[in-house]
């Protein structure tokens, strides 16, 4: 128990901060593209950085050495609410280490991507910056990024075995640790349990504990949830098409996939891949159970809006949801089991370094400090940001609590389990955006059958992997 004065401390400091408008955050985008991923209620993340400030001494007034003070710059994107939250882990940093400054470099997450290129090309870029994993392996290969494989092998608050070796493992390269991994998780399916209560359907999660949530128990429910008026028109779905790559897990569980091991060649023409291309544009085409998207304009079907009885996305949707959702009740399941198996897709962002950086032992002890336990306990398991990089939160009580919504939240942790990496690797750019090209036309039905698009794809991506690397 705190001491009654540092409780009044807490208190006071949590006010202030909350008043204060740049104050009101919540941390980090899931990638540039989000528009989902809002603020948090400010007072829990305030009192909750307070607490760190309080334990680890830092209301009170730091004696600073008399050692050079040096600065180091970090840049990262997200909306007014997520920077500035990033500005006070700056300052709590500072707090911690006195001898080291962080500026705070602010860019828009429609620029964030060019800006960062060009600054890494023109070696300006920040001591530190985060980095979608879509664009890692890419510049890794560039050789932009400082090589941390020693410090991350040798420096003892920063072991192997402590993190998820998946969200480890990204940082990897060619056998080089280039970046600690924030922002990590795998997919899961979030669904209106009032709706489902009112249609007299089985609840999702009881039939995947009975090992009955499969693809047809998936079919059958959002056939089920979806309503048309009178008039013939619908008034709600029960699902959606999943984005890209939200639908590579249906790929895999009928046995098919998108590229060789190697990447050397696509083969999503494949039997199997085919069935899973079909079985996702059939929701929309053939069960009707999921809008198309002339139907989905203007956020017409949503799940937040109680339209949608079910939608797959990342554990970052949960804060927004806590707070916005409050006329029915939500929760989450896994990805169906296929005919193959249960998957998920695991993906994360990667905090770096320019290789030439004059600071990699200040830009070092910060990434370890975004990514440590304290941080983390703030971010993944006090706000629900994102499933916890090291292995120990995700077994803590307080992480599986389950007494705010999502009630389930061991499902992010079966989710993770199951999950298989995206296939990202320096050219995931060009072959990806060439795959999509032709995937297109399946989604959005100018082609509703899956072979035809599925060759398509496979000519458009094998040309790219067998030329020059264009960019």
């Amino acid at each position: 128990m705190l001491p009654s004065a540092l409780k009044v401390y807490r208190l006071s400091q949590a006010t202030s901060i909350s008043n204060r408008p740049a104050q009101r955050c919540a941390l980090f985008a899931m990638t540039r593209s989000s528009k989902n991923h809002r603020s948090w209620r400010a007072l829990g993340l305030t009192v909750a950085t307070t607490t760190i400030l309080l334990n680890s001494g830092c209301s009170q007034t730091s004696s600073v050495s008399s050692g050079k003070i040096i600065e180091i710059r970090y840049m990262a994107w997200g909306n007014p609410e997520q920077l500035a939250l990033e500005e006070e882990l700056c300052r709590l940093f500072e707090k911690k280490n006195p001898n080291i400054r962080v500026k705070f470099l602010r860019v828009p997450g429609s620029a964030y991507g060019n800006k960062m290129v060009v600054m890494l090309a023109s070696r300006t870029a920040p001591d530190v910056l985060r980095v979608d994993h879509y664009q890692f392996a890419h510049l890794a290969k560039k050789k932009y990024f400082y090589d941390y494989t020693e410090k991350a092998a040798t420096d003892p608050e920063f072991k192997r075995e402590d993190f998820n070796q998946l969200a480890y493992e990204e940082g990897i390269i060619d056998g080089k640790f280039y970046g600690a991994n924030v922002l990590f998780g795998a997919p899961v399916i979030y669904y209106n349990k009032t709706m489902f209560q009112k249609a007299g359907l089985t609840d999702p999660f009881i039939l995947w504990k009975r090992g009955e949530w499969t693809y047809d128990a998936f079919v059958e429910s959002a056939k089920a949830l979806t309503k048309k008026d009178k008039a013939g028109k619908f008034t709600q779905f029960g699902t959606i098409v999943p984005a890209h790559p939200l639908w590579f897990p249906f790929v895999w569980g009928f046995g098919g996939d998108l590229v060789d091991p190697a990447i050397t060649k696509c083969v999503i023409d494949s039997p199997e891949a085919i069935q899973g291309l079909q079985f996702v544009a059939d929701l929309r085409y053939v069960h009707k159970c999921a809008p198309t998207p002339s139907q989905s304009a203007n956020s017409a079907f949503t799940f937040e809006g109680g339209k949608l009885g079910m939608e797959f996305m990342w554990m970052g949707m949960t804060p927004r949801y806590r707070t916005v959702i409050d006329s029915f009740e939500w929760d989450v399941v896994p990805y169906p089991r296929g005919p193959k198996g249960d998957f998920s897709a695991a993906k994360g962002n990667q905090l770096v370094s320019p290789k030439d950086t004059e600071h990699p032992e200040e830009a070092w002890k910060f990434i370890k400090f975004i990514t440590g336990p304290e941080i983390e306990r703030l971010l993944y398991i006090d706000n629900r940001r994102c499933y916890p990089t090291r292995v120990a939160l995700t077994k803590d009580p307080a992480f599986l609590d389950g007494s705010k919504p999502p009630s389930q939240i061991r499902i992010f942790v079966d989710a993770v389990r199951t999950a298989k990496p995206l296939p990202i690797n320096e050219r995931w750019g060009e072959w990806s955006q060439a795959m999509n090209t032709e995937l297109d036309n399946l989604w959005a039905g100018r082609e509703r059958n899956a072979e035809v698009v599925a060759k398509r794809a496979k000519a458009a991506v094998d040309k790219v992997l067998s030329e020059e690397p264009g960019w």
